[in-house]
């Protein structure tokens, strides 16, 4: 099973990136200088829903799509954050999402 992920608001997404969570309560302050969200990469990453319950039961045979955009931003130390519902509130929206941070090797695809 996953470890149990803490939820919320965006408006906290800039104060959440300069912690290390280990655990569901244990925190500790990130190493090196504090991240600066708005001056990392802009990342782009588009998934699909495939008959989401929201339309209804489709006849035999037919797939409905609908994308799903998904922002994250990627800081110079490798550090991956997704930001969707903070870059399109601008921080001012109570909207709670999930802390997806961690350190990513991998490079965005082109």
């Amino acid at each position: 099973m996953p470890p149990l992920v803490p939820l919320f608001p965006a408006s906290e997404l800039t104060e959440r990136v300069q912690v290390v969570q280990s655990g569901f309560i244990k925190e500790k302050r990130r190493k090196g200088p504090p991240v600066e969200l708005e001056k990392c990469v802009l990342l782009e990453m588009v998934q699909y829903s495939c008959n989401p319950p929201s339309e209804g039961i489709q006849p035999p045979g037919v797939v409905k799509c609908k994308p799903l955009v998904r922002l994250f931003r990627r800081c110079a130390d490798s550090l991956t954050v997704e930001t969707t519902v903070w870059e399109k509130t601008g921080t001012q929206n109570n909207s709670c999402v999930t802390e997806a941070i961690g350190n990513q090797a991998s490079q965005p695809q082109k």
